[in-house]
């Protein structure tokens, strides 16, 4: 009979190897910090900093079993759950109708639709239809394409104060993939000022326009382009519903099983079967 520690490992390299698939590379986006270890815990922290292209779902996972994790103040489907808080210094200033450069990294493709939006942080809402969509994105047949992972979004120029400050607002970068029941997010504050320079500012955290709680909704609209080319949208200032057309679950169980994994994995996987079973 195998060790429970040679079994246990052998699972626990599994799952470390297919958790992590997708995050923003610049501009800087948020990172985990210490206002996020008093809102979602410790453990959810932890993985997040070992693992920060990790998914939405397998967090959850993790996350619902711990005591220190509050739902509601940790507002996981609005940017993983990461805080403004411990991300002031790496706010953008940006103006109307500046273009912005975006790197994304894909780790590990699963089709999927994605968008980057300009959400309200405290509604967890967006503001207007998304700056750019893919109606196909991250492909698992044909892998993530250029367009995918390096794009530009323009600010929109109908804003008006309602980003002027920050925290109050945040671009996020949202991806669904329903084959796999995994959500991935990013997301970079920002405010809208006159000098457009990308520069770091320390300004406080807004007063709450509204208590209108998100915990468990992700801040996404659906992608709206028709093929998977990245298609800029024009931009209303309305705020619009947050929840995607296929909401995700939060169990964190992939929909197909082990046949949607990449083919080293599924390899892994029935290698660990034959191990432990024969």
């Amino acid at each position: 009979m195998k060790s429970f520690t040679t079994t246990a490992f052998g699972i626990a390299t599994l799952v470390s190897d297919v958790m992590g698939h997708g995050y923003i590379v610049s501009p800087p986006p948020r990172q985990p910090g210490e206002a996020m270890v008093a809102a979602c815990g410790k453990q959810v922290t932890t993985t997040f900093q070992s693992d920060i292209n990790g998914n939405i779902q397998g967090v959850l996972q993790v996350a619902n079993s711990q005591q220190d994790y509050d739902a509601a103040k940790c507002n996981i489907w609005t940017c993983k759950g990461m805080q403004f808080d411990d991300n002031k210094a790496n706010v953008q200033t940006w103006t109307a109708g500046e273009k912005v450069p975006m790197t994304v990294k894909i780790a590990a493709p699963h089709t999927g639709t994605a968008n980057v939006s300009i959400i309200d942080t405290a509604t967890s809402s967006t503001i207007g239809e998304p700056l750019v969509a893919w109606s196909v994105y991250a492909s698992t047949a044909r892998g993530s394409q250029a367009n995918e992972t390096s794009f530009d979004v323009t600010i929109p120029s109908d804003l008006g104060s309602k980003c002027s400050t920050a925290g109050a607002c945040a671009l996020q970068w949202w991806w669904d993939s329903r084959e796999a029941d995994q959500t991935y997010e990013g997301c970079i504050d920002f405010t809208v000022g006159g000098s457009g320079s990308g520069s770091g500012s320390n300004a406080p955290a807004p007063t709450p326009a509204s208590s209108q709680p998100a915990a468990t909704k992700p801040a996404s609209s659906t992608a709206v382009s028709a093929t998977a080319v990245a298609t800029p949208v024009n931009n209303a200032q309305t705020s619009t519903s947050a929840v995607p057309t296929a909401a995700p679950s939060s169990t964190g169980t992939p929909s197909q099983g082990s046949a949607m994994l990449p083919e080293h994995l599924a390899s892994l996987l029935n290698a660990l079967e034959e191990y432990l079973f024969n």
